[in-house]
């Protein structure tokens, strides 16, 4: 019965985690023309990635995800009503532009492991971002930046571990 338990709730943690994810994304519908220039753009190389990436905090409607260049470590933290959930890890990237956050997720009762993975693709500077299972292209960072593009949300230093240690503070 344990697998099952443990199988149900890192389901739950990678959909929590997605979650804050899908809700940052802009709101608008991505039409096909989106799709299409994205399909015709080239894969982001991981040194790129990881120039966006690293020291940096992604701010999430319901939580956020802190990207450390000491050995790639990736800590994290979501909420949704009464249910939180946070997760450490590593995050690493390709240079067929993937960015994957590979973290085991804790909340007050639960432990699971969870991989989310992100393909970026960049054509004359505009970058499109995708969640690499399911999901639609959609304009990460335009060129020049636009008030509401989703590489805004990528603020400089750690913004989450304050509320990680809280919350490891709860789970005991």
């Amino acid at each position: 019965m344990y697998p099952i338990r443990l199988n149900i709730m890192s389901t739950a943690l990678s959909a929590l985690l997605l979650a804050g994810n899908a809700s940052a994304a802009p709101k608008t519908q991505v039409d096909e023309a989106t799709a299409k220039l994205a399909a015709s753009a080239t894969p982001m190389k991981a040194t790129a990635l990881q120039k966006l990436y690293v020291d940096r905090t992604w701010k999430w409607k319901d939580g956020g995800g802190f990207f450390s260049a000491d050995q790639r470590q990736f800590t994290a933290w979501s909420r949704k009503g009464a249910a939180w959930s946070y997760g450490e890890g590593r995050w690493y990237v390709t240079d067929g532009g993937k960015l994957c956050l590979q973290a085991l997720w804790s909340s007050k009762m639960e432990r699971g492991g969870a991989v989310t993975c992100f393909l970026h693709r960049e054509k004359d500077g505009v970058i499109y971002q995708k969640p690499s299972l399911g999901g639609s292209w959609y304009v990460f960072r335009h060129d020049p930046v636009q008030k509401g593009d989703e590489a805004l949300k990528l603020v400089k230093g750690d913004r989450v571990s304050k509320e990680v240690f809280r919350l490891k503070g709860m789970r005991r």
